[in-house]
């Protein structure tokens, strides 16, 4: 399993509310969007990844790594969606931010 970290963490990004919880991803490991994203809500909600519902649930996952990593290089600024209640935000520079 590749190595993430995520983080709780309570800073403020403007109009966007509150940073609860963010983690990051890599073009040149295992550690994808996808996987910054569960472990990013994962972290927010104090949970395990394993016991989330399924990210297909909210967003088609395939779709959202190919967004980001099908090309040599991201062109993507950022991607909003809500996933459990939270706004998640996948950043074309590899960070995903939970907002609640």
């Amino acid at each position: 399993m590749a190595n993430t970290s995520a983080r709780p963490t309570t800073r403020d990004a403007s109009n966007d509310g509150p940073i609860i919880a963010e983690a990051t991803w890599d073009r040149e490991s295992e550690n994808t969007p996808v996987y910054a994203v569960v472990t990013a809500v994962a972290a927010a909600r104090d949970s395990d990844p394993v016991e989330l519902p399924p990210l297909a649930d909210s967003i088609n996952p395939d779709a959202l790594n190919d967004l980001f990593l099908a090309r040599g290089e991201t062109t993507v600024g950022q991607l909003d969606f809500h996933y459990l209640g939270y706004r998640v935000v996948v950043h074309g520079d590899g960070v995903v931010r939970v907002h609640s």
